[in-house]
């Protein structure tokens, strides 16, 4: 379960992907949309951080980027694992949040930044609403990356 901890949000990740590829032999570990934090408009820019570009890898973006994007480029290298990092809020220079899918390769190093797209938003007349719209700017690109074989093109 996700939690407002940070920390305890990485060790259950942690705990899962190394399962994944230790004990089930994966070699491709998908976590889902926001793993590091409570998934809460009001939480996003708590949890936002700023995130490494495409190319990036440890220790060269070390003291540029967030805790939540180290933690993924440093497990798919002891991994050794492609790691599609669901997704994390990122924050930018001039102030806007995204929700940001970070992909890595088994060298630990960033091949893909996705921004998603479509943000969800809903009203429900008398029910639910809920904006991501009110906290997160959208993404404007199509994103996807060569993971070779025997896995191929994703995106």
């Amino acid at each position: 379960p996700i939690t407002y901890d940070k920390s305890a949000n990485f060790e259950t990740a942690k705990r899962h992907i190394t399962n994944a590829a230790s004990q089930e032999g994966a070699s491709l570990v998908i976590l889902p949309e926001i793993w590091n934090s409570p998934y809460a408009t009001a939480a996003f820019p708590e949890y936002a951080e700023v995130l490494p570009e495409v190319g990036a890898k440890l220790p060269e973006a070390d003291g540029e980027i967030g805790a939540s994007s180290k933690f993924l480029m440093t497990i798919a290298k002891e991994q050794h694992i492609w790691l599609v990092g669901g997704s994390i809020p990122e924050k930018t220079a001039d102030g806007k949040i995204y929700n940001t899918c970070l992909c890595v390769d088994p060298e630990g190093r960033i091949v893909a930044k996705h921004r998603k797209v479509h943000l969800f938003d809903i009203d429900v007349p008398g029910g639910i609403t809920f904006k991501e719209s009110d906290t997160l700017s959208a993404g404007d690109t199509f994103t996807a990356f060569d993971a070779g074989e025997p896995l191929g093109m994703i995106g």
